[in-house]
Order: structure tokens, then C-alpha cells, then sequence
């Protein structure tokens, strides 16, 4: 059996699945953090345990049916959702934030926007230069120290993304239903594009992430009410900050930078001027 533990206080979840999903649960869930428990000494907070029978799927949650299905990858894209629900909310008195999360040498960015605004091919781009990621799609930020924490679920790449059909071949593919229509996506092993950071990072900089209308990026220092409408508009939990929201406000933007990033496609840079890009965020 395999466990991963994520979370503060952390949880932990169990993973029992047929020998022939093994491979693909462990390179599709969460695998930077999949450990595997040979003595079965590990206790699990949820416990998942996936069966065949009658020619079908079945996922169960602490004992309790959840899930059936013919397709394995549908059974494994229901269970790899349900635990990133189960590790949201071992979060719970966190800030989250529709945002990409990265750090480089303990220096923690927060990249926020909408879907469609970049933020995996950006932490795709990062990663290759050297960049460690906390998360791609989830930014975790404890709202007292202003750390990031990690969240490490695999990079879901869709179409869009310039990845070699030979790669994306190796993983797990499911369809996923988008807000106009059905796509194919692969989930990739964070491994498959560098390291992960596993442990909380002070946050440095916030960036604001907007689709550029040219081959070139741009970064803008924002104004404090600039921002505030920015950060507010991508928090996806505000109730936890109503009864201490001016103290809050009053710390992200006195000891945090925050900039408007105009962004093309990283993928359309050329190496040169993705280093270019890397640097200009860090400085």
C-alpha cells in the first residue's frame, strides 16, 4: 500500500488499488509525495481502495462507495479529485488562492490568475531553469507569517501545451470537461520537469498574471489599491480574513511586493529570453 501526507496538521491518505493501477495511480496522485508502507505500520486519516468486480471499478472512501466506473482512467481521475478535496481541506484555516506557487532559494512567489492566464506553462518554464514548485494551480498561504505551503499534485498538461505526444503517451490521459467543451489531459510527475519544494517558504512577491497581445512580457509595479481588487478577486476563501482583514491587508502590502505581469505563451520565448523572464521576476 501506498500513503501521502500532506497538510497542517498534516493528513494522511492510503492508497489500496489492483496491481495493474499501481503504476498509474503512483505516476498520476500526487507522486512527489507517494511513499509506500510495506508493514502496513502507517495509520491513514482516509483510507481509498479501489476494486474490480462485475466488470467495473470501484472506489471506495473509508469504506464507503464513491465511485464506479468501467474506464480506469476515470476511476483514477475521480479518486486523484477527491483527494486534492481531502488535502483543500487539511488547509483549512489557510488562504488559497488561484495561483501558482514557486520558490527559489527559500524565496517564495505567488503567480495569480485566471484559468487560461498561464500559470503551468509558467511553472513548467521556471522549473527548467531551476525554480522548485509548491504548486501550480493552488497557492497555500498561512495569513499570519506570510508563508507559502506546498501543494504538489501533478501538472495536468492539456493540448495547448507543447509537450511531445512520446511523453504525454507515458501517462495516464482523462477527459476533462472545460467551461466550452471536452479535452483530452495527461498528468504528469512533477519529476518529469524538475524539483518540488516540500516544505512552507516566506512569500516575496505577488505577480498578477495578464495574457499579453505581443510576442513580449512586461512587469508593472502595482499601487496598493491596484492590487487589492487583484488579490481579492482570485481568493477563494475570504471569509478567513473578515475579522482581522485590516491587519491583513495592512501586512501582504507592506512587506510584500506586488506586480502586474503581462505574459505571452513561456513556451513561444526562446531560452535566452526565458532566463531573461526568470531573472526579471527575481529582481
Amino acid at each position: 500500500m501506498h500513503y501521502l501526507t500532506l497538510g497542517n496538521p498534516p493528513k494522511t491518505v492510503g492508497l489500496a488499488v489492483p496491481s495493474t493501477l499501481e503504476q498509474k495511480v503512483l505516476t498520476s496522485v500526487f507522486s512527489a509525495i507517494s511513499e509506500e508502507d510495506n508493514r502496513g505500520s502507517v495509520k491513514s486519516d482516509i483510507q481509498y481502495t479501489v476494486r474490480f468486480s462485475d466488470n467495473k471499478y470501484n472506489l471506495f472512501r473509508n469504506n464507503r462507495l464513491t465511485h464506479q466506473n468501467k474506464d480506469e482512467h476515470k476511476i483514477i481521475y475521480a479518486l486523484e479529485w477527491q483527494i486534492v478535496s481531502d488535502f483543500l481541506k487539511a488547509y483549512k484555516n489557510y488562504l488559497k488562492f488561484h495561483a501558482a506557487a514557486l520558490t527559489f532559494r527559500n524565496e517564495g512567489f505567488l503567480f495569480i490568475g485566471h484559468s487560461g492566464t498561464g500559470k503551468t506553462s509558467l511553472s513548467v518554464m521556471l522549473m527548467q531553469l531551476g525554480w522548485h514548485l509548491l504548486s501550480d494551480e493552488f497557492g497555500i498561504l498561512d495569513k499570519n507569517t506570510l508563508t507559502i505551503h506546498p501543494f504538489p499534485r501533478n501538472i495536468i498538461i492539456k493540448p495547448h501545451h507543447p509537450i511531445e505526444q512520446s511523453r504525454r503517451n507515458k501517462f495516464v490521459d482523462t477527459i476533462y470537461r472545460n467551461n466550452t467543451k471536452k479535452i483530452k489531459i495527461h498528468y504528469f510527475p512533477t519529476a518529469e520537469f524538475g524539483a518540488v519544494q516540500l516544505k512552507p517558504v516566506p512569500l516575496k512577491h505577488i505577480y498578477y498574471l495578464k495574457n499579453s497581445i505581443s510576442n513580449q512580457f512586461s512587469v508593472e509595479i502595482l499601487k496598493k489599491y491596484q492590487a487589492l481588487s487583484l488579490l481579492l478577486d482570485h481568493l477563494n476563501n475570504p471569509q478567513l480574513i473578515q475579522k482581522t482583514f485590516l491587519t491583513f491587508i495592512s501586512s501582504i502590502f507592506n512587506n510584500i511586493q506586488h506586480s502586474l505581469l503581462c505574459l505571452p505563451d513561456p513556451f513561444s520565448l526562446n531560452e535566452d529570453q526565458q532566463k531573461h523572464l526568470s531573472e526579471n521576476i527575481l529582481s
